[in-house]
């Protein structure tokens, strides 16, 4: 009793240690995860076994010491009696009140065929993730490299009969490569960094290099005043006869002649030696309110420059999503290259120029509005209408806050009726551009625009070097978990229970001293007193027993049923050596 308790107690630790053990450990293959539900099973079962063979001791104790002093019926001693084969014999009503005590044991008992049912299952698997960290080389754009700037900018050789790559050493710059002008035209509309070219999909990694950057500020008095100046010479060119009376957003980027005469390019530049600058030149009109609530237009003039960064990025990539997040420390201002014959050409300031000239070929360009002089009705020019002309329409720069001003001027002039007005609102289109861009001015988003191209060269992986990082690699894996309550609650329920019982069987033990087991010799030795064989006899029994020398020969049903059943067997046995006779002579008389 007290052995198979303590066995059982140590199976079911056994299986609450187990269990969570095995949490947030990986699951491996199927055989593996196989091998760990067989070992809670095991558990489970020698638990219950052990448990309620410890249990129908204690009530075999019980039983006897009741028995001993309390009067039953035959049919109650049946019932006691077979209580361990038959949970129906515990709805004896007899038995219960005299053997209430033994009849809870036998019930628990059987009640502890339960547990096997649960707690096994109560191990489980959850979807989870392992991060480890790993050293490997990760990308980083090579713009700043001088042995590989022929990939971002066009350069041929300066000197004729030379070959690049070859006996060359001196270029000119004539433009950015293609691959550069996809990548930036691609940014700026998105208005977002293109995926990188990444290892991992599930990773999170730092990196620093050299790139470039656009920074945009306002424009000094000299820049004012010529910015000024080409302006006026811009607007004074007609347009199919109709005059530009507005000029809300002009940017270009300022060329030098030979003669040293400063010329504004407005369009995005074609492939060709020139004498330009790294610089972005720009005015726009800026809807602003004054102190007393009035709308107003501010004219601001502004100068973008490229410069050389410290890029600081953390990169993080979960499922193919990427999260870029970072920080530059400016550097120092990159000229437009000016190759001498004989000299050595930078060709990582011929890159970073290309990227310049990339980037602006986004931002040239006007927004004006014209009016047709002397228009009346047979004219079949419109009398006043606005015009972009300026790749940025296509951007995400579009709904920069200081365009706004464009956009009120068809509702200003009495153009269009905008519904809601006449408070100049904006359309739900142009509402939807200012989302985009966030309401930012130029001179932030320009800046953005230019950290994000730089960033997305990472996307080709002809634009790319790579360095030794640090890199925590997430992996998709299944995790053992398990169900505390499920596991817990019936092991402590079936130990407590078990406890219990064995503590009233020892209280037996101590008090009643030890009675027989239920072996058939103890049953047959209580069963002696002739009034017990009187009292059984005509009762309806199941079996019946012949002694043949010293072997007991048990046999299923009463003596009766026994004859019955051995007349029967013996009749049908008969007929059928009847019938192998008469085949027999039949055979015999056909011979």
């Amino acid at each position: 009793m007290i052995i198979f308790f303590l066995i059982g107690l140590a199976m079911s630790l056994a299986h609450c240690i187990f269990y969570p053990k095995l949490r947030n450990v990986i699951v491996g293959d199927p055989s593996a995860q196989e091998e760990k539900l067989r070992f809670g099973t095991a558990f489970s079962f020698l638990a219950q076994i052990c448990l309620g063979a410890s249990v129908w001791t204690s009530y075999t104790q019980w039983l006897w010491r009741t028995v001993s002093k309390t009067e039953l019926s035959v049919g109650a001693l049946n019932a006691a009696f077979g209580a361990d084969s038959s949970v129906l014999a515990l709805i004896n009503i007899e038995l219960f009140k005299k053997l209430r005590i033994g009849s809870i044991m036998a019930l628990f008992a059987w009640s502890l065929l339960l547990p096997p049912f649960f707690t096994p299952a109560t191990l489980f698997i959850v979807p989870s993730q392992q991060t480890n960290e790993v050293n490997a080389l990760m990308p980083y754009p090579s713009i700043a490299d001088s042995t590989v700037g022929h990939k971002f900018a066009y350069s041929p050789p300066l000197e004729y009969g030379t070959t690049e790559h070859g006996d060359d050493g001196d270029r000119i710059f004539t433009g950015p490569r293609t691959i550069l002008n996809l990548i930036a035209t691609a940014t700026a509309s998105l208005g977002e960094i293109l995926d990188i070219d990444s290892p991992y999909n599930n990773s999170i990694y730092s990196i620093q290099f050299f790139g470039p950057i656009i920074k945009c500020l306002p424009a000094n008095t000299s820049q004012t005043s010529q910015i000024s100046r080409l302006l006026a010479e811009e607007m004074s060119i007609k347009l199919n006869g109709s005059i530009e009376t507005d000029n809300v957003y002009y940017s270009f980027v300022p060329e030098y002649k030979s003669n040293g005469e400063l010329i504004a390019n407005p369009q995005p530049r074609e492939q060709s030696p020139s004498n330009a600058t790294n610089q972005l030149w720009m005015t726009f009109l800026r809807t602003t309110y004054n102190s007393s609530g009035a709308r107003v237009k501010e004219r601001h003039y502004q100068v973008c420059r490229l410069h050389n960064a410290t890029y600081d990025l953390n990169i993080t990539r979960d499922h193919g999503f990427q999260n870029i997040a970072g920080s530059y420390d400016l550097r120092e201002e990159v000229p437009f290259p000016s190759d001498v014959p004989g000299s050595e050409s930078n060709m990582a300031q011929h890159a970073y120029s290309a990227f310049m000239w990339a980037l602006a070929d986004q931002l040239v360009g006007k927004f004006s509005w014209y009016v047709q002089p002397n228009n009346d009705s047979t004219s079949a020019l419109p009398s006043q209408f606005g015009v972009i002309e300026s790749p940025i329409a296509r951007t995400s720069l579009l709904g920069s806050w200081d365009l706004d001003t464009f956009f009120d001027l068809d509702e200003e002039k009495g153009l269009y009726k905008v519904p809601g007005g006449p408070n100049l609102t904006l359309s739900d289109q142009r509402l939807q551009d200012k989302a985009l861009a966030k309401n930012r001015t130029l001179d932030v988003l320009i800046e953005e625009l230019s950290f994000n191209t730089t960033v997305s060269l990472m996307h080709n992986e002809l634009l790319l070097h790579e360095a030794m990082s640090k890199v925590f690699v997430t992996e998709d894996v299944n995790r053992y978990s398990y169900k505390a309550p499920g596991l817990f609650i019936p092991y402590a329920l079936a130990v407590v229970f078990t406890f219990i019982c064995v503590v009233l069987g020892l209280y037996s033990f101590v008090h009643d001293d030890v009675f027989p087991d239920k072996k058939f010799q103890d049953i047959v030795v209580a069963a002696e007193d002739p009034e017990i064989i009187q009292l059984v006899k005509y009762r309806k029994r199941s079996m019946s027993v012949v002694v043949v020398g010293d072997k007991v020969i048990w046999r299923a049903g009463s003596e009766k049923r026994q004859k019955e059943a051995w007349m029967l067997w013996k009749k049908i046995w008969g007929r059928k050596r009847r019938g192998l006779k008469e085949k027999k002579r039949v055979k015999k008389e056909i011979v």
